[in-house]
């Protein structure tokens, strides 16, 4: 019996770790002219099941999120509720916690629903420093047309952290 427990405590913990997920975001915008503007975004962004703090900088032209611990969201919903305050959302670096798979010679990690490849500009020393299995890194993901955004992002790892 004593082992039956440790077991299911053990798969509990072990699947609460495991958890992938996005906890940092600092997305470009474009189009944001004024205080009002990113005002707007800021408060729209801070409605967002998941994000723990937003800060919205006109100056900077960019969004910088945190997530909170175990978070669902998705790079694709966070550009959307920037689209639908009316600007568009460009570059982003983020952190993510997620799986490194290798799938037909190809890396990439798995974070909730999206899939995020290593772009050629990625370091190699970085990419071979990677092992299949939970990673964490910062990376720069590519803009895409607003709308064209998918599931898939290309992204320039930085720093495996």
């Amino acid at each position: 019996m004593k082992k039956i427990v440790l077991i299911i405590v053990l798969a509990v913990f072990g699947t609460l770790s495991s958890n992938a997920q996005i906890t940092k975001v600092d997305q470009e915008v474009f189009g944001m002219d004024c205080a009002p503007c990113a005002y707007g975004l800021e408060r729209g962004l801070n409605e967002m099941e998941g994000i723990e703090k937003v800060r919205v900088s006109l100056n900077d032209g960019k969004a910088y999120l945190d997530l909170t611990t175990n978070n669902s969201l998705s790079l694709k919903q966070i550009q959307e509720e920037v689209k639908e305050n009316g600007f568009s959302a460009k570059n982003a670096e983020v952190v993510l916690e997620g799986q490194l798979v290798k799938e037909d010679n190809t890396l990439k990690i798995r974070v909730n629903n999206e899939e995020y490849y290593f772009t050629s500009n990625t370091e190699q020393s970085l990419v071979n420093s990677l092992q299949p299995g939970k990673v964490k890194v910062r990376g720069i993901v590519q803009d895409e047309e607003d709308g064209q955004v998918t599931n898939k992002w290309k992204i320039k790892i930085t720093e495996v952290l």
